[in-house]
Order: structure tokens, then C-alpha cells, then sequence
């Protein structure tokens, strides 16, 4: 057994052949991460994604490490990394409901002595100085703002949007990286920051051991087996349930977790006359849930298969800056840094996602994407036709997620920008993503055919009207 003494009041013991590490202090036990050097910190504990845990409706282009530090008192944790080469990394601390608490993103973060922050809009991008170090404190953030780097336990904020782990003498971290650029591995060239047990006094600095590369076993089959599945055509003789979601469908911000459940529940023509005081009491709720990335906003809208086999959204993209898969050799600016949608199972595993650098785009910059099971995708369906597709899974409802980040102070049309639930169309404007229902794939083809074809498809100007089939009489 490795030990590494801290103080009387806390030791770092490394089990060996086991790739456990154990803080007495807490009586922590964090497993290994994946690391595609070979072997990185003991301390992160564990890998979200696709091919991992797929859960609590992650990215398709995002990774995020989970660490779970005891922080005694008298103490803090360092981080020393180097920044990515990527889209774009944060670093963010959560309560025990799985709420936001306080974080850092890669401009908030200040280079070592010598190095350069290459997420800085101009900054070179392939910097070979570009080392960073992160301070992890359990405390409030100062009401006079945060210290350098430095990221908190609690936010400060008045009941009942106030968010802590202090009492726990914890800190639930996750950093994310983005979209790591072409040809580099998952965490962007750079591996996982090392994490490090400081006094505050500086006299006792203790660095986590490192530990052999250990993952699950891939899951991703699983994720792509789910993607896959799903029903063949609906029976048109079958009345509409009119569950699941609205026809056409309607986008709501994301507010926090009990809403965004209850949105799926009772945001529908059947149950619709509970759903507004569900919603308003919902919304008084502390925000966040889901593990949710301050510097994202999100709408959620449902594919339900009450009302068609497709469902098809058009909308304006933002402009975002080139990382992926042709790079500047600078770091640009966009009306967002990075936007997606993604198709998800309502028990929070991501099916697919399109983002903002593969979406194919017509000549005014606008999208269409189509949303079905695979049984029921539409032969047009396909970048070949400038049309993308995502892949609704086996549910009746599938929640389709969409993603806005770090918006520019100018761009007031990003999600950020929604002042309430119910104005989503009127602020986002031409980039909120206006949704279609077309009963069998076979009449999205022939809506494609009479609109250009696969060739030269264009989006007409009177767009189709939503299909709306017969309802089940006697359920108002």
C-alpha cells in the first residue's frame, strides 16, 4: 500500500493493483479515468460520453471527467493542465441534485507565466506554451468577485437559487472539453490535468498518484443499438393520442430538471390544461439539474410519434468559430462558440447529435434536419441531399436538445437572450428551428422531389404544412 501523508487529518493511500484511490479524510473512493496516455490523475473518477456512461444528456462532440475531491479544512485542490486544442473547456462544480454550483470556462482562465491562452479570439492556436493551473476552494464565491482562476463551492446566491457542497467538505467537478480538433485524442492532445492537495498556507502540497489507463468497457454499441431501433410506419387508421408532445412542436428553455420533466408529461393537447400551473410552479424551482454547462443554454421540443413517422426542422445556424475539421490558425469569433442538436431517450442517454461545423447549410444558411426512427428515414435524408438525420430511437417521445454557447455580447438571438418560457420564437427569430410533422417518409421524398430533388433541394418559401392527424375522440 502507497501512502502519501497529508496531515494527521487526512492521507492519500493508493490500493495497489487496484487503481483506487482512498482520501480518509472523506472517506472518498474515486476509480480510475480514462486517458488515452496511457495513464492520467487518480483523482477523476469517471468518463461521460457515448461510449462510457451515457447519461444526463451529454454531447455527442463533448467528453466530461467527473471528479469527486474532498477538500479538508485548511485545504484546497490545484489543477495544472494545458489547454486543449479545441472548441472549447470549463470546469464546474455541483450540489448533490446535480445543479451547477460555480465554474470557470477557457477564456476565464489565465495562462501560466510563459504560456498563452489559445482560446482567446486571435490567439495562436497550436502554442506549444499554453500551461494553465486551476484552484478548486470550498468556499462561497466573494460577493467582490472570484479569485484568479479559482472555482467554488458555493454560489452565494439567496434561497432558493442557493447552491452549495460545503457542508459535505466536497466538490463534484466536471471538466469538458468540446470538440477536440481533427486527428488528436478525446481530451485534445494535452491528456488530464494533474490534481494536487495544497494547505492553504502553502507549506503541504500532496499531488495525486497517476493511475493506469481504466475505462468501462465500451458502450457504445449499446448507444448505437438504441439509435437503431424504433418502430416501422405508423398505422394511419389509428387515431393520434395527441401525447408526447405539440404538433407542430414548440421549444422551451430549459429552466431545470422538474420542469424539463414535466414539459415532457403534460406540455401536450390531452393533459395541456394542467401544464400552466405545472409550469409556473415548476419554474420557481432553484434552476439547473442534469449536470447542466453554465456557459450553454438549452431548448428542449419532443418528437412524438402521436402525430407522424418524420419530423423535420428548418432553421438559421449562428455563425461559430473554425475549429474542426479545417482550423484557423487563430481562434476566431462567431455569434456563438459552438451550437448542436441532439436527439436523447427520455431516461438521458444522447442518440446523435448535428453540430455547427458538419450541418449541411443552403445558400441563405439555414438547415433542415429530419428526425425519425431508422425504420422510417426518408431516402433524402442525407447530407448527399443537403439534408441532415437523427435518429429518434425506440420511444414513443424522444426530447430533441438544442444547444447554444457563450453567445457574443452583440448576437441577442441565442437562447441566453429568452427572457421567459413562451418567447422563444420571438427573441431567437429566423434561428429558432421551426418544426414539420410529415406522416410516412415516403411523402418527405415526395416533398423533397417537388421542391428541387436530392440534387438541387431547396426549401420553399410557403413552407408544409404540419401533418395533423385524426384525434382519439372522448379523451379531452
Amino acid at each position: 500500500m502507497y501512502s502519501l501523508g497529508v496531515n494527521d487529518m487526512s492521507s492519500i493511500t493508493l490500493l495497489p493493483n487496484t487503481g483506487i484511490v482512498r482520501f480518509s479524510a472523506s472517506d472518498f473512493i474515486a476509480a480510475t479515468a480514462q486517458s488515452s496516455s496511457g495513464t492520467s490523475s487518480c483523482g477523476w473518477a469517471a468518463e461521460i460520453s457515448g461510449d462510457q456512461l451515457n447519461v444526463a444528456f451529454p454531447d455527442e462532440a463533448a467528453r466530461y471527467w467527473v471528479a469527486d475531491l474532498p477538500i479538508p479544512p485548511g485545504f484546497h485542490v490545484e489543477l495544472d493542465g494545458r489547454y486543449p486544442h479545441a472548441r472549447y473547456i470549463s470546469f464546474i462544480t455541483y450540489d448533490g441534485a446535480t445543479r451547477a454550483i460555480d465554474g470557470i470556462h477557457d477564456t476565464q482562465i489565465a495562462p501560466n507565466l510563459g504560456s498563452i491562452n489559445p482560446f482567446v479570439a486571435g490567439a495562436v492556436r497550436t502554442s506549444v506554451r499554453r500551461s494553465y493551473t486551476v484552484y478548486v476552494r470550498n468556499a462561497t464565491l466573494p460577493a467582490g468577485g472570484r479569485a484568479r482562476n479559482t472555482v467554488y463551492t458555493a454560489n452565494g446566491k439567496p434561497v432558493p437559487q442557493t447552491k452549495t457542497s460545503q457542508p459535505t467538505q466536497t466538490a463534484t467537478l466536471i471538466y469538458r472539453v468540446y470538440e477536440a480538433d481533427q486527428g488528436l485524442d478525446v481530451t485534445g492532445g494535452v491528456g488530464l490535468p494533474e490534481l494536487e492537495l495544497v494547505s492553504d498556507d502553502g507549506t503541504q502540497r500532496r499531488r495525486l498518484p497517476d493511475c493506469p489507463a481504466h475505462s468501462l468497457p465500451s458502450t457504445q454499441q449499446v448507444t448505437d443499438g438504441l439509435a437503431g431501433a424504433g418502430p416501422g410506419p405508423g398505422e394511419d387508421s389509428v387515431p393520434s393520442t395527441e401525447l408526447g408532445g405539440q404538433d407542430p412542436p414548440v421549444w422551451l428553455r430549459y429552466t431545470n430538471a422538474v420542469d424539463g420533466v414535466a414539459n415532457g408529461a403534460l406540455n401536450n393537447p390531452r393533459t395541456g390544461r394542467v401544464w400552466p400551473p405545472v409550469q409556473q410552479a415548476t419554474n420557481m424551482l432553484p434552476s439547473g439539474g442534469f449536470y447542466e454547462n453554465i456557459d450553454n443554454a438549452y431548448m428542449t421540443a419532443f418528437d412524438t410519434s402521436s402525430y407522424g413517422d418524420v419530423l423535420v426542422f428548418h432553421g438559421r445556424a449562428p455563425a461559430t468559430p473554425r475549429t474542426y475539421p479545417r482550423s484557423d490558425a487563430t481562434m476566431g469569433r462567431g455569434q456563438l462558440r459552438y451550437w448542436s442538436m441532439c436527439s436523447n431517450t427520455t431516461a438521458t442517454q444522447y442518440l446523435a447529435c448535428v453540430k455547427d461545423d458538419d450541418v449541411a447549410l443552403d445558400r441563405g444558411g439555414y438547415y433542415t434536419i429530419v428526425i425519425s426512427s431508422a425504420a422510417n428515414r426518408p431516402t433524402t435524408a442525407k447530407p448527399g441531399c443537403g439534408i441532415e438525420w437523427l435518429p429518434k430511437g425506440p420511444l414513443p417521445s424522444a426530447p430533441i436538445i438544442l444547444r447554444n454557447m457563450l453567445p457574443d455580447p452583440k448576437f441577442k438571438q441565442a437562447i441566453q437572450d429568452i427572457a421567459a418560457q413562451g418567447r422563444e420564437q420571438t427573441t431567437l427569430g429566423p434561428y429558432y428551428p421551426l418544426g414539420y410533422y410529415f406522416d410516412h417518409a415516403a411523402n418527405f421524398d415526395t416533398f423533397v422531389k417537388a421542391n428541387g430533388g436530392c440534387a438541387a433541394f431547396a426549401w420553399p418559401r410557403k413552407p408544409p404544412a404540419s401533418y395533423r392527424p385524426a384525434g382519439r375522440p372522448g379523451l379531452g
